[in-house]
C-alpha cells in the first residue's frame, strides 16, 4: 500500500500528546475527559465527517481518593502502596479498620465462602476479583471488613488503578477493596504477616460523561453501517498512552483517510464512536446502544480498538460472530500485510460489548505484551514511552483495506447479525454484569 500522509507519524504523535501531555489523565466526568471528548470532536470535523455530535449521559466520578494498607513493623506499622478501587466505598467513617489477614484464592476457594465467615477480618484475594454475581454475593456476605486485590497477572512492584462493577455495586453492594503490589502480597505470605489496618477514602459523585459521534453518509442509507469505536477516557492515575489513547489516535487516523476517499465508493454509512467512560463497564458505550437504539438493521459490525499500541507484542483480534466473520477478515487482514492472533469469543470487558446484547457482531483489535494483556496496565507506566507508532501504522495499513471493502459492499460473506446462541449468551452475560 502507498503511503498515506494521514497515517504519518508526526500526525499520529500530534493527536498522541495532546491526549496524554497536554490534557493528561482523562478520568469519568472530569474536566480532563470533556476536553479529550471536545479534541476528539473537533479532529472529527477537520477530517470533514459529517453530523459530528457529542452525546452526554450521567455517570459516577471518582474526584478524590486515598487508601492506605498498613502491615506490622516492630511496635508500630508500616505502610504499603495501595490503590481503591473506583465504586468501592470507603472504609466505615473513612477511617483505619484492623484485622486477622485471611487468604482466598478465586475462583477455586469460593466454594469455602459462608455468610459471616470472615467478620472482622481482612481479606487478601488472589487472583481475579469475582466475574460471577454468585460468587460476588457469597464474598458480600462473607462480611470481611474490606479486601484485598492481589492480580496475578502482574506480579510486580506497584498497585494497578482498577475498578469494580457499577451495576453489582448499586445492586448487590460492595466491600472496601483496594488493590496493592503483588509482591508485598507475595512477602506477606512468605512472612507469615497475620494482621493488616486498611484505610479507605473515596468521593465517588454524580457527574455526566460524554459520547463523540460522527460518520460519513453511504449512498445507501437502508444497508447496516460499519462502526469503529473506542474510548477516550483513562483509570486513575495514568494518562493511558495504550489505554486507550492509542484508540483514539486509531480512529482518528482511520477518519482522516476514509474521509478523503471518494464518497460514490461507498455504500454503506461509517460511523466514528469515542465513547466516555469505559473504564466503568462500558458505560457510554451502553448509554449509546440504549439511547439510540441501535438493532442490526441500523448497524452490521463493530470493529474496536482498544490498547492497540505495545512496541512488543501479539495483535490479538477478538471475534463475536459467525465463523465466516473471524475467517474473512483473517484473510482480509493478512492481505493487507497484518497477521493476528484470531480469539473467537464473547468477551464483556470493552466497548464493543453492548453492541453484542444488542446481536450485533464485533470485532476487537488489541495488541498484548503480557499473559492476560499487558504488563504496564492501568498503572503509571502506560506512557507515551511505552507505545509505538509504527506498529499503529501497521495496523492502520492492514484495517485501511478491510474498512474500504466493508464500506463498499452490498453483500458481505458473513452474517451481519450474532448467532441465535451467542446472541443469547451476550445478553444473559449482559444482564448478570449491566443489568
Amino acid at each position: 500500500m502507498p503511503k498515506l500522509p494521514s497515517l504519518d507519524a508526526d500526525t499520529l504523535w500530534s493527536d498522541w500528546r495532546m491526549l496524554c501531555e497536554t490534557i493528561g489523565e482523562r478520568r469519568a466526568g472530569t474536566v480532563e475527559e470533556a476536553r479529550a471528548a471536545g479534541f476528539v470532536a473537533h479532529r472529527l470535523n477537520e477530517a470533514g465527517l459529517d453530523q459530528v455530535a457529542i452525546q452526554l449521559f450521567p455517570c459516577f466520578s471518582l474526584r478524590a481518593a486515598k487508601a492506605e494498607v498498613s502491615e506490622p513493623k516492630g511496635r508500630g506499622w508500616r505502610r504499603v502502596e495501595a490503590r481503591p478501587l473506583v465504586g468501592a466505598p470507603s472504609t466505615p467513617g473513612e477511617r483505619d479498620v484492623r484485622g486477622e489477614l485471611a487468604w482466598l484464592e478465586l475462583p477455586e476457594g469460593a466454594r469455602a465462602l459462608r455468610p459471616g465467615s470472615l467478620r472482622g477480618k481482612i481479606l487478601a484475594v488472589f487472583g481475579p476479583l469475582p466475574t460471577s454475581l454468585a460468587i460476588h454475593r457469597q464474598l458480600i456476605a462473607a462480611a470481611p471488613r474490606a479486601v484485598i486485590h492481589v492480580d496475578d497477572r502482574l506480579p510486580f512492584t506497584w498497585a494497578k488503578n482498577d475498578g469494580v462493577y457499577p451495576y453489582w455495586a448499586r445492586e448487590h453492594g460492595m466491600l472496601p477493596t483496594v488493590a496493592v503490589p503483588y509482591l508485598d502480597a507475595w512477602r506477606w505470605r512468605r512472612e507469615g504477616v497475620t494482621e493488616l489496618k486498611v484505610r479507605v477514602a473515596v468521593d465517588f459523585r454524580p457527574a455526566a460523561s460524554q459520547n463523540v459521534i460522527a460518520e460519513l453518509p453511504g449512498s445507501d442509507p437502508t444497508l447496516p453501517a460499519v462502526v469503529f469505536t473506542a474510548h477516550h477516557d483513562t483509570q486513575c492515575n495514568n494518562v493511558g498512552a495504550d489505554d486507550n489513547a492509542s484508540g483514539v489516535v486509531c480512529l482518528l487516523a482511520l477518519a482522516r483517510v476514509l474521509g478523503s476517499s471518494r464518497p460514490r465508493t461507498r455504500l454503506r454509512t461509517v460511523r466514528f464512536i469515542s465513547f466516555g467512560t469505559e473504564e466503568q463497564l462500558s458505560v457510554g458505550s451502553s448509554a449509546y446502544v440504549r439511547q439510540h437504539h441501535v438493532t442490526p438493521r441500523d448497524t452490521g459490525l463493530v470493529i474496536n480498538f482498544d490498547s492497540v499500541a505495545s512496541p512488543l507484542g501479539h495483535f490479538v483480534l477478538s471475534v463475536a460472530g459467525a465463523p465466516t466473520l473471524g475467517r474473512y477478515v483473517a484473510a482480509q487482514l493478512a492481505a493487507g500485510g497484518l497477521d493476528v492472533a484470531l480469539q473467537p469469543e464473547l468477551t464483556p470487558f470493552s466497548d464493543h460489548f453492548p453492541f453484542n446484547r444488542a446481536g450485533i457482531p464485533s470485532l476487537w483489535f488489541m495488541r498484548t505484551n503480557f499473559p492476560g494483556g499487558r504488563w504496564q496496565h492501568h498503572s503509571g507506566h502506560d506512557s507515551l514511552e511505552n507505545v509505538s507508532v509504527a506498529e499503529i501504522q501497521r495496523l492502520l495499513r492492514g484495517v485501511l483495506p478491510l474498512a474500504q471493502t466493508l464500506a463498499a459492499r452490498r453483500r458481505w460473506p458473513f452474517p451481519s447479525q450474532l448467532p441465535t446462541t451467542l446472541h443469547s449468551r451476550a445478553r444473559r452475560v449482559g444482564r448478570e454484569l449491566y443489568g
